[in-house]
């Protein structure tokens, strides 16, 4: 009987990677998720705004103090010169990433024909254009001879039509398309790229409360609950480990169940 070589899974030692967007709980569960199996952690913000960019700082030293080298910038990730300079200084001081997870995110909930041209213009920027300069200047940047992890941090509403949601629905849309351009485009790279769609999480604006009699969404969910930012961590641990390594252009859903009874 050939012998079975089974990867170490869930074992990131020796791995660098970057968390982009810490706006939510999502980017500190991620980042320590990482670094707590083992990888580096690097952190930018996706935005120059103080409270994300102290955020980013606090990370940091979170993911040091679990024994793990790291480093925060503060990043606008709608000027791509910013993100392509900030990557090269990253190389430089912390190594070149082979992981990089996109988690920046901005939602508007307003009517299309009340939405103006710059508000549609900034939900585009920070989602989709962002995740598209952030790969581009990761891939620029890539170490040779390693293997690579592209991880998008999505929505279920970019599969799934929601009222008033159709300029966040449009941008997170487009990056799900990205992914599974570069899963065609790098995987020869030994390089995968994925989406984890999010349903409402316990951070989603606008979810009401957290108890059953008292929120009619929770009816929707099966699990009956909203989604905690270690769940995501979880997964995209995974995604970024060598156990994942034949997992590309997907999408996986962290929702409870929801996205299938939309």
């Amino acid at each position: 009987m050939a012998e079975w070589n089974r990867k170490p899974g869930f074992d990131l030692t020796g791995k660098r990677a970057l968390v982009v967007g810490c706006s939510n709980p999502s980017g500190r569960a991620i980042a320590l998720g990482l670094a707590e199996a083992g990888a580096d952690v690097a952190i930018a913000s996706a935005s120059l705004d103080g409270d994300e960019v102290m955020e980013a700082k606090r990370i940091a030293k979170a993911v040091e103090g679990l024994g793990r080298k790291s480093v925060s910038q503060g990043w606008d990730v709608t000027l791509p010169t910013n993100i392509q300079v900030g990557l090269k200084q990253i190389g430089k001081d912390f190594g070149k990433p082979a992981i990089l997870v996109y988690n920046a995110d901005a939602m508007l909930a307003k009517p299309i024909e009340k939405t103006t041209d710059s508000e549609f213009a900034r939900i585009q920027a920070v989602n989709q254009s962002g995740a598209y300069y952030a790969a581009r200047s990761f891939l620029k940047e890539f170490p040779e001879g390693e293997t690579g992890r592209i991880l998008f941090i999505t929505s279920i509403f970019a599969e799934r039509g929601v009222e008033n949601l159709s300029a966040y629905t449009t941008a997170k849309a487009g990056v799900i398309g990205l992914s599974t351009a570069l899963s065609q485009e790098v995987g020869g790279r030994d390089i995968t790229s994925n989406c984890i769609s999010t349903g409402w999480m316990d951070w989603t604006p606008g979810r009401g409360p957290d108890e059953i009699g008292a929120n009619l969404l929770l009816r929707f969910i099966p699990m009956r609950r909203f989604g905690k930012a270690e769940e995501l961590a979880a997964l995209s641990v995974l995604l970024c480990s060598d156990a994942a390594g034949y997992f590309s252009g997907q999408v996986f859903h962290v929702d409870g169940g929801v996205s299938q009874h939309l």
